[in-house]
């Protein structure tokens, strides 16, 4: 015959069973759900992404529940980390604020709030002993605190005083004697000894020595510079505690009649056998 046949099964028509699978149609179950069709029951998602998300969702939840925790602590003990706090902290470390001490402590008492003024004193460098009492020393003390920290210098410790002992970074370390007695001398080259047993006469030496007279007035540091006299000088009470300016407005008072008229209760203190401490001193 003339008519060519083909070989067998190169050129007919596939079949629909010989399509291969990996091109059928994906079945119906493995398409998510929100493009199934209608009528069509959407498959479950796979059980492991549901463990994960109920995962997550404790792990948030704890953490939230451990902030709280934390928030509530800080609050219920009402002091910061470094245990500073303002004035109305009234905690173990701020004693004077307690129930245990009186709103104002003054001259004549005696207990543990006088002990921790006198502490907190001391460990600003302050010359004063820790005893608990409240007598002359501590007065002094106090009152020059008062001045040197900007404050009333009334000499008694209320709310102010307080909250500066606790906060101040005033010091109150003071020339020693042995320094006082030298400049005094530099000062008062004409007569170095008498200048010398009036400022030992009148504040022992102690440039923060202070002495309250009958008339309320005060004299204040090394030759107790009185109120009268600072007015004159047109210093201040803070300046009459910096030895060196004290020295200087007492040597300004001598050199107006050059005698020392302005102390005549000390004046006597000249003509005294010098003490066994200047005499040590060589001086």
């Amino acid at each position: 015959m003339s008519t060519t046949e083909s070989p067998p099964g190169r050129n007919t028509a596939p079949t629909t069973n010989a399509t291969p699978a990996r091109n059928s149609a994906p079945p119906t179950d493995a398409t998510p759900a929100r493009d199934a069709a209608p009528g069509v029951e959407p498959s479950p998602r796979p059980t492991g992404w549901s463990r994960r998300r109920r995962l997550r969702a404790s792990l948030l939840a704890a953490a939230v529940v451990a902030a709280v925790s934390v928030s509530v602590s800080v609050l219920t003990n009402g002091r910061s980390p470094s245990g500073g706090g303002g004035g109305g902290s009234t905690g173990e470390d701020r004693p004077l604020f307690s129930a245990n001490c009186s709103p104002v402590i003054a001259m004549g008492q005696h207990d543990e709030c006088v002990r921790e003024v006198q502490r907190l004193l001391h460990a600003k460098g302050a010359d004063i002993g820790v005893d608990g009492d409240f007598g002359p020393q501590t007065l002094r003390r106090v009152t020059a605190f008062q001045v040197l920290a900007g404050l009333q210098p009334n000499g008694v410790v209320g709310e102010p005083t307080k909250e500066a002992l606790y906060t101040s970074r005033v010091r109150m370390g003071v020339w020693s004697p042995q320094k006082v007695r030298k400049r005094v001398r530099e000062v008062f080259p004409e007569v170095p000894d008498k200048a010398v047993a009036i400022a030992d006469c009148q504040s022992f030496l102690d440039p923060l020595h202070i002495l309250p007279n009958t008339n309320g007035t005060r004299n204040w540091g090394l030759f107790q510079i009185s109120d009268a006299r600072l007015r004159e000088l047109r210093g201040t009470p803070r300046q009459a505690l910096d030895p060196e300016w004290n020295i200087q407005a007492a040597r300004k008072l001598w050199s107006r009649d050059r005698d020392f008229g302005d102390w005549p209760h000390c004046e006597r203190a000249a003509d005294a056998p010098r003490s066994p401490a200047t005499a040590r001193s060589g001086t």
